[in-house]
């Protein structure tokens, strides 16, 4: 008998420390990494504000990332820069003619390429909780929200597609490990508010004592959804080659209806290919 009630007791004790063990277990092994991506993409965009024409550009891309994780939380920190040509998508031959007269009233005829380069950029910082429900699980998810800035800025004569985005994006990610190497991830933002900045309908960002930048920047505002709506879907294959290395395959796909001062839309897509530290 004294048997019996010393091994429940063994038991009892066993499983409430398993279960206070599983509280506190972390969310299967923790990521904390950096790494570096690299690879290309597309843009594809109609902006009326400056131009009838479809414009598309096919940029190289490079991202750095720092992921930071703990039991409850993940963090994440990216900076990514795309650099390529621009020209009209159907009219990649289109020419722009225009005059020049100066105050004698000499004229001038000049003309210009349609296209010239495509710049954009994007620094964002994530903050997710997971939920716990998932944290025995090889499928895991996590929710939280993304600030983000970026830009587009379109250079040569036509300026069509430029804006810079302060925004703020609710995000889900989910991720399924099928073993200790191969994984799949996922992820959607959609932003609920931004600080959006466009070229006024008149193209003039020239003002008293203003230069270019600060002439385009007091055209910023705030505004919802109705006005800057651009939800992105990501998705990615991780191979982890050991404990500290790894390397995956990354698709993102983001779309833009802007409706100020004329509307805009674009579409983006980007193939990356990243490698990583893991710590």
């Amino acid at each position: 008998m004294k048997l019996t009630i010393t091994l429940a007791a063994l038991l009892i004790t066993g499983l409430a420390a398993h279960a206070q063990n599983y509280e506190t277990r972390p969310w299967m092994p923790l990521e904390n990494r950096i790494g570096l991506a690299l690879g290309i993409g597309s843009v594809t965009y109609l902006d009326k504000n400056s131009s009838p024409l479809v414009y598309q550009s096919r940029p190289k891309n490079l991202r750095v990332f720092y992921n930071l994780e703990s039991n409850d939380f993940l963090f994440s920190v990216d900076l990514d820069v795309r650099m390529g040509g621009n020209s009209p998508k159907y009219h990649n031959d289109r020419t722009l003619f225009f005059q020049e007269e100066d105050y004698k009233g000499n004229k001038e005829d000049k003309k210009f390429p349609a296209g010239g380069s495509f710049l954009a950029g994007r620094i964002s910082l994530g903050a997710y909780y997971k939920i716990s429900s998932t944290q025995e699980s090889t499928f895991k998810v996590a929710v939280g929200g993304r600030i983000m800035n970026e830009m587009f800025y379109p250079q040569g004569w036509n300026t069509g597609g430029m804006f810079n985005a302060l925004s703020f994006s609710p995000e889900a990610l989910t991720q399924h490990r099928i073993n200790e190497h191969h994984k799949f991830t996922a992820s959607v933002r959609i932003p609920v508010i931004a600080r959006l900045t466009r070229l006024p309908y008149d193209n003039t960002v020239s003002a008293p004592d203003k230069d270019q930048v600060r002439g385009f920047f007091r055209n910023s505002e705030w505004v919802g959804p109705r006005k800057f709506l651009a939800p992105a879907v990501t998705l990615g294959y991780n191979y982890q080659i050991n404990q500290r290395w790894g390397a995956g395959l990354n698709y993102e796909l983001g779309w833009y209806n802007i409706q100020q001062s004329q509307s805009m839309k674009a579409l983006s897509q980007s193939l990356l290919a990243n490698f990583y530290h893991q710590f």
